[in-house]
């Protein structure tokens, strides 16, 4: 008879609905903030292909002024030399905002326009980095989710973005 007396009373029922229904408010909050997170690592990735392709078009072979000769610290970005590979890794690793992490940026620039498989735009092409080549700028970022459900599991963001050069 005490067990049924003790079954049917209803002390504490609102702590334990509460705890229920805030456990689930809580896991639909923080993963609204999680995907939010990695939808700004995408843009951002996207985006630094995109200013990475454009930074090496506007400074190709025939860009006229001269390369400084001081040995610039990590992701300082030279704006007075023709685009090399590490010139626009490091371009697009000072694009990075407060939640990029730039140690975790992986870029690679190449000038399709100079192998033998180029495509019919790229036959004037004779160096790497002239007027009329092809540049292509591909962006990889590691995100590593805020709330470690799963640890060190991270979802890998890449962005390319293919451009003629300019000058």
């Amino acid at each position: 008879m005490r067990w049924k007396a003790i079954l049917r009373d209803e002390c504490g029922s609102e702590l334990v609905e509460f705890a229920i229904s805030a456990m689930v408010l809580f896991t639909i909050l923080f993963g609204i903030i999680e995907l939010s997170l990695s939808m700004y690592a995408y843009h951002f990735v996207t985006s630094a292909a995109q200013a990475g392709a454009r930074y090496a078009i506007v400074r190709g072979a025939d860009w006229s002024l001269a390369c400084s000769t001081s040995a610039p610290p990590k992701f300082t970005v030279s704006y007075s030399c023709n685009a090399a590979a590490s010139d626009v890794s490091n371009y697009v690793q000072s694009l990075a905002t407060a939640g990029i992490d730039p140690s975790k940026i992986t870029v690679t620039t190449t000038w399709p326009g100079t192998t033998p498989d180029c495509t019919k735009n790229c036959t004037a092409c004779t160096t790497a980095n002239s007027q009329g080549c092809i540049v292509k700028v591909n962006v990889s970022y590691a995100f590593g989710l805020v709330y470690k459900i799963i640890p060190g599991a991270a979802m890998l963001f890449s962005g390319t973005s293919q451009k003629v050069i300019q000058q």
